[in-house]
């Protein structure tokens, strides 16, 4: 369940953050290649979801490959309703799954702590990893304009402090301190260390590299960035299935 809470909240974000690249900017065989990799990310997701036996909710990761397969065939229709249509429906499919992820694997009291623990979740995956992916996309297309980057590193930055104050409202809210910085001190403090204050530290030098167009070294970094935001959230997964809260 926590494999694939982790893959659908991945695609989620990758696709949820699209806009801010913008379809003029990077063309549609970017916005393709970003689907076609959540699309795979969905169908790992609903191998996990079978195995768990929960076929409803690999019911719902295949109706968003399937979803993702419309939208990206009409892509070619950029400013016809059918297109906008869909592409919104696959949006709010992917924001249905995580959280019906999110719900199913931690099991919080109340469905509030779900939608936020997915929101934060899909935020910080998807602004780093497609910031990651847009960085590298920069190699292909010469002379692409950089605002698609700075907004991609400036959404991580808010993505991590809005991450970073549920997690504390949520240990403050439950009072469970102790069970997860004592007693899961270990994994608890990696969590944070990599998963929190990493991108904190390291986005002055993602937006110093990207405000003087060095393309390659903000991939660079944003590579350690995406490793570090990995491991955060799997071990916050993690945590958040045993204290039932977004940790």
């Amino acid at each position: 369940m926590l494999l694939s809470l982790f893959l659908i909240d991945l695609a989620a974000g990758l696709y949820l953050f699209l806009p801010l690249a913008g379809r003029r900017n990077t063309g549609p065989k970017f916005y393709r290649l970003v689907m076609a990799i959540g699309a795979a990310l969905a169908a790992g997701a609903a191998i996990s979801h079978a195995m768990a036996g929960r076929s409803d909710l690999a019911a719902v990761s295949v109706a968003v490959i399937a979803l993702t397969a419309l939208t990206s065939i009409l892509l070619r229709y950029p400013k016809r309703l059918l297109f906008r249509a869909s592409a919104a429906i696959l949006g709010a499919a992917y924001l249905f799954a995580s959280v019906s992820s999110y719900h199913a694997a931690v099991r919080p009291a109340h469905i509030g702590w779900s939608i936020a623990g997915a929101l934060a979740s899909v935020a910080i995956l998807g602004s780093v990893n497609l910031a990651m992916t847009l960085g590298h996309w920069y190699l292909v297309v010469r002379g692409m304009p950089i605002e698609p980057l700075k907004r991609l590193a400036m959404a991580t930055l808010v993505a991590t402090i809005a991450r970073l104050t549920l997690v504390i409202v949520a240990i403050a809210a439950g009072g469970v301190f102790h069970e997860v910085a004592v007693r899961q001190g270990i994994f608890f403090w990696m969590r944070a260390g990599w998963g929190l204050a990493g991108p904190l530290v390291l986005f002055p030098m993602v937006w110093g590299t990207v405000r003087i167009r060095s393309t390659m070294a903000a991939t660079g970094i944003l590579y350690v960035d995406v490793v570090a935001v990995v491991i955060g959230e799997v071990l916050g997964g993690w945590l958040s299935a045993i204290v039932h809260l977004p940790v």
